[in-house]
């Protein structure tokens, strides 16, 4: 009986400590929704991890995906919606075939975005990157990838938690060119 009394005692103050008062589980996610910067690592290792629920989250329910094709004129530039970058990311993570996916994105820092009613919004710069396919029983595939932008908007107030989100997304198809012709 001693022994039941000092295993209680014991236990009283780890109970109390784990009361705290916030009956909400945390977001093991939250960190990579804190910074524009950290939703691109967010999303590298969604890819990763094939986490479709979890890339879907980066996306804004208005967000755009627009490809521009090589010597492509304003008339050629294809887009939609999350949806469809959902349920196209989603395919490829859950095909049974791919074994791993790794994704890398060579990004800068973060840049005001420009325009009209973008007050707040920030511009990650790609310069490319690339993502190589591990296909089971296959050469892995490796995709290079090009210059883009990620466009990003915070959501939430000074006075909650500001997230933030990805509202655009462009792929470009040549690297940016520099002054010494690259």
């Amino acid at each position: 009986m001693k022994h039941v009394w000092l295993c209680s005692f014991l236990l009283i103050p780890f109970a109390v400590g784990c009361g705290g008062g916030d009956d909400q589980p945390k977001d093991p996610y939250a960190e990579w929704f804190s910074a524009p910067s950290k939703v691109v690592d967010g999303i590298m290792y969604a890819y990763e991890t094939r986490n479709d629920s979890l890339f879907a989250a980066f996306l804004a329910e208005d967000f755009r995906y627009f490809f521009e094709p090589e010597g492509a004129d304003s008339l050629d530039i294809l887009g939609w919606g999350k949806e469809e970058e959902v349920v196209g990311t989603g395919s490829l993570f859950k095909t049974a075939d791919v074994e791993k996916l790794d994704y890398t994105l060579d990004y800068g820092q973060a840049q005001s975005a420009e325009g009209a009613g973008r007050d707040g919004w920030m511009v990650i710069p790609v310069s490319g990157g690339k993502m190589v396919i591990s296909v089971y029983n296959k050469d892995p595939v490796n995709v290079v990838l090009n210059r883009q932008e990620i466009i990003l908007r915070p959501t939430g107030s000074e006075n909650s938690t500001r997230r933030w989100e990805i509202i655009e997304w462009h792929d470009y198809p040549a690297p940016l060119e520099t002054e010494g012709g690259e």
